[in-house]
């Protein structure tokens, strides 16, 4: 086999990888969760490589075979990312901005066919390429009183998150670091 015959195989297997990574390794820094975050579009990308190495293969029959099997994790993949994306999309809701460098994202979706809200925020520490995001909580609305009120920063290393039935859940962040040394959780 030629080195020119490889690439195709290798950039599969390459695009492989970067889909299984970006569905189980998660990674605080901010540039890599939007960019690089896509794990089906990766999936997408390394069965239509297959598809395309494979039809290069001289047995005619293993061709044809690899083929149908990355075609049909092909459709596995795009049937898979199109659920994810209708059942697993979020909405910006806006940001809360805090001391110095930091900022709390709010983001809000349904919660699957039905009426319930559910909030998401996130602490982040701006840092230009190096800017790093955090999970802070998760609020469900499904039961009266348990959705998002609020957020007040209470200190330079302390937060707190308000249901709309009243109750708060402090937050403390590293001062070091800044990653948050807690979370809450409601409903999630």
């Amino acid at each position: 086999m030629s080195p020119r015959s490889l690439v195709l195989p290798v950039a599969a297997l390459c695009a492989g990888g970067l889909a299984v990574l970006a569905y189980f390794q998660e990674s605080d820094l901010l540039l890599l969760n939007d960019h690089l975050n896509h794990p089906f579009a990766f999936g997408a990308l390394a069965c239509a490589l297959a598809i395309w190495a494979a039809l290069r293969l001289r047995p005619r029959w293993l061709g044809v075979l690899i083929s149908v099997v990355a075609g049909l994790g092909l459709c596995a993949v795009v049937l898979a990312g199109m659920f994810f994306a209708m059942f697993g999309s979020r909405d910006e809701a806006g940001f809360v901005d805090g001391p110095g460098s930091y900022r709390i994202r709010l983001q809000e979706s349904l919660a699957g066919l039905g009426p319930d809200l559910v909030t998401w925020l996130s602490l982040r520490r701006d840092a230009g390429l190096f800017t790093k995001e955090w999970d802070l909580g998760c609020f469900n609305d499904d039961v009266p009183g348990d959705g998002y009120d609020s957020v007040t920063w209470t200190g330079p290393h302390t937060l707190e998150i308000r249901t709309t039935d009243g109750q708060t859940f402090p937050i403390t962040l590293d001062p070091v670091s800044g990653r948050p040394r807690n979370t809450a959780t409601v409903n999630c």
